[in-house]
């Protein structure tokens, strides 16, 4: 007996699911995006332009986590580009500088403080975000802390090779940045009046 040959289905194959390739910054290299992001970090900052972080991503053509695995948290990256900016204004003024020891490290911190007082953005970063701005300066939210008191601590070595009261290096220039940062910030701790001169007395008393 004969049979009729059985119907094959054939099952449509399933539809690949292809993801979409990832925009060109997503896939660059982390020390690459990481730079463009705290350049266009560096230039709204210095507009005086609030930086936010998913408008940053955005303008970079990324995801906010993708920013964040760049740069860290918004705290971090505005450490990275002060420092960005106070690294070369401390050069400078070293450089500025024509006197040695003492008064070449007083000379330096005084005019570096002058700068950051005259400078528009600076004024405007203090204005608009006092207390962050604080935390992000003068704590260990973001690397700036650690990196001004390392750069005092080479000045110090270059300029004194025997430091005063028997401190360790690094212990006094913990103290020449407290007083720089005082003198700077004076008026959001205490309502005083600040004063970059008073900076260069104060390390003057302090080293002598």
């Amino acid at each position: 007996m004969s049979h009729a040959p059985a119907r094959l289905r054939f099952m449509p194959a399933a539809r690949r699911q292809t993801a979409s390739p990832p925009h060109p910054d997503e896939a660059a290299p982390a020390s690459q995006g990481r730079e463009a992001a705290i350049r266009l970090a560096r230039r709204q900052f210095r507009s005086g332009t609030r930086i936010e972080m998913q408008a940053l991503a955005n303008e970079l053509g990324v995801s906010r986590m993708t920013l964040n695995r760049w740069v860290g948290s918004r705290d971090r990256l505005l450490g990275e580009v002060n420092w960005s900016l106070a690294k070369p204004t401390l050069d400078r003024c070293r450089l500025q500088s024509r006197a040695t020891g003492i008064d070449a490290v007083a000379q330096t911190l005084e005019g570096f403080i002058a700068s950051v007082l005259d400078a528009p953005f600076m004024k405007t970063f203090l204005q608009q975000e006092g207390e962050i701005a604080l935390r992000i300066l003068t704590t260990r939210s973001s690397e700036l802390q650690h990196n001004f008191i390392g750069y005092v601590a080479d000045l110090l070595r270059d300029e004194l090779p025997d430091p005063p009261g028997g401190l360790p290096v690094e212990d006094l220039a913990y103290l020449v940045v407290r007083i720089a940062e005082s003198f700077c910030y004076v008026d959001m701790i205490t309502g005083g009046e600040p004063d970059a001169a008073k900076v260069g007395a104060a390390i003057r008393r302090l080293l002598s």
